[in-house]
């Protein structure tokens, strides 16, 4: 004989699972339909609450023959002035690359497009990809995968204090 019993689920639980399924649709349905307002993109609210651009860079990512991501500022630049090394605790500044060079392939864009990291007044990061329009905002990912873009930002030491 099998030890096993079977004990059906509460039907309270599948009451509440069910309850669940239905406001998730509703929802759903009605930011589809137009009921319920869509989340704004954050360029959307900085740009309606006025919130300037209070440094920022030009960047290009190149892999380079040591396997290590090279990054240039600026188009022209023949000389990175930082780098991932391959295998470095850095991933994810490759990560974010790789993502984005992902959707780049898919739309027929050259790796040489500039990237724009921009540090906001109100503290917050972004990464913006020129050629696609698509931004990363890179704070949702937590201080020290913030920090591995924030490095990149000219003059990172002085503006320690606007929001590292």
């Amino acid at each position: 004989m099998s030890a096993h019993v079977e004990r059906p689920i509460p039907k309270p639980v599948l009451w509440g699972i069910g309850a669940m399924v239905a406001v998730t649709f509703a929802l759903t349905g009605g930011v589809a339909l137009g009921i319920l307002e869509r989340p704004r993109p954050a360029s959307q609210v900085r740009a309606e609450a006025g919130i300037a651009v209070v440094a920022e860079r030009i960047l290009v990512f190149r892999d380079m023959p040591d396997g290590s991501l090279g990054i240039f500022a600026g188009g022209a630049a023949t000389t990175p002035f930082a780098s991932v090394a391959a295998g470095s605790n850095e991933g994810f500044v490759r990560g974010v690359i790789r993502s984005m060079s992902r959707e780049r392939r898919m739309k027929g864009v050259g790796a040489e497009a500039p990237y724009h990291l921009k540090l906001w007044a109100d503290g917050r990061l972004s990464l913006e990809d020129v050629a696609t329009g698509r931004t990363v905002e890179l704070d949702s990912f937590g201080a020290d995968n913030r920090r591995a873009f924030w490095r990149l930002l000219p003059g990172a030491a002085e503006l320690e204090g606007k929001g590292a």
